[in-house]
């Protein structure tokens, strides 16, 4: 069986093709794990599209999409293209209808001073 679960982040807002018949394509960023040496998260970022997305998905995924967290349900496809006279291989998940969920979406932070402004006020009150 082909199937894909998945959660994470998106990196950067989706892009729409097509006017009529839709396909929505953008990247989620899901963590795998976690690097003790380096204290940072392994994220790997898969490509993914969904066809004719209902127009709340489309509006998070082009518009909302800072700081909200998705659930992906879909199936892993790989196509070959010509390019350029060269062979080019594609790998995607494609998103099965309904299989993309919003989990939590959470205020963004703009920059990194705002984020440890945010977190130094949260450990002051905690003691």
């Amino acid at each position: 069986m082909n199937r894909f679960i998945g959660s994470g982040t998106l990196p950067r807002a989706a892009k729409v093709n097509g006017t009529e018949k839709k396909a929505v394509k953008f990247t989620l960023a899901a963590c795998y794990g976690h690097n003790p040496t380096t204290k940072r998260d392994l994220i790997a970022y898969v490509p993914c599209v969904v066809f004719e997305p209902a127009p709340d998905i489309e509006k998070l995924l082009t518009q909302d999409w800072r700081g909200t967290f998705f659930e992906v349900d879909g199936h892993v496809t790989t196509s070959k293209f010509e390019q350029n006279g060269e062979t080019k291989y594609s790998t995607e998940v494609i998103v099965n209808r309904g299989g993309i969920r919003l989990v939590s979406q959470v205020a963004p932070y703009f920059s990194e001073a705002a984020a440890a402004k945010d977190r130094e006020a949260t450990e002051g009150k905690a003691e």
